[in-house]
């Protein structure tokens, strides 16, 4: 009973902390809510780490090749209208799961439910350092450039290989639901490489406007 009291001294404090936490979030705005999240629980932004931040990284570890050159510029999205889901067309992407959005805080990208067999386009050109299965990915193509990864994952196909230097708006393959997915959509991230050596993942709704998509529930 002696050495029990100070385990269940230690759950308490964990329990109260968390508690204390889950009250004190709600009343912080809306926009500072995620960072105070990811403070407070530590919760892991190094890209090492899967899409859904809950393991160390092991097969999904995509290596830099430090490849510079033109046409580096990333902009715009992975997809173009029509695109069609769950049997309907519409003249723009739809994005779904957003980057840290409120019901998946480790999320790594965004999301774009689509389809099976849709056309992904890279929104970068580049060097392919990536083709191929890679866990909970499930079919992942990444290109790098200038620093940058951009990230398209559980595609059903792939149309393109590693060592491939690729223009923006190329085709890199079919849109799928393979890996860690629920439903079929594209996973599209941006890792960047800082000045300190490490990988992080931004947000990659920087990278194209709001006139470029329609906006449907985080549900796929």
């Amino acid at each position: 009973m002696i050495l029990l009291a100070p385990l269940l001294c230690g759950a308490a404090l964990v329990v109260g902390y968390v508690l204390v936490v889950a009250m004190a979030i709600p009343q912080l705005p809306e926009w500072a809510q995620p960072g105070v999240v990811e403070w407070m629980f530590d919760i892991p932004q190094n890209s090492e780490y899967e899409d859904n931040g809950a393991s160390a990284a092991g097969q999904d570890v995509v290596p830099w090749e430090g490849y510079h050159a033109p046409d580096g510029n990333l902009s715009g999205l992975p997809l173009s209208g029509p695109i069609r889901h769950w049997g309907e067309w519409y003249e723009k992407p739809l994005l779904g799961c957003q980057f840290h959005d409120p019901f998946y805080l480790s999320h790594s990208g965004v999301d774009f439910p689509v389809d099976t067999g849709t056309p992904v386009i890279t929104p970068m050109g580049g060097k392919v350092v990536w083709a191929g299965e890679n866990g909970p990915w499930g079919l992942l193509v990444v290109v790098e450039n200038n620093g940058y990864q951009v990230w398209l994952a559980h595609l059903e196909a792939i149309s393109v290989a590693p060592g491939q230097i690729l223009g923006r708006g190329h085709p890199v393959g079919l849109s799928g639901n393979t890996g860690n997915s629920t439903g079929p959509h594209l996973h599209f991230g941006v890792k960047h490489q800082t000045e300190d050596g490490r990988f992080v993942w931004l947000d990659p709704q920087q990278f194209f406007t709001r006139d470029d998509y329609f906006t449907i529930p985080c549900s796929d």
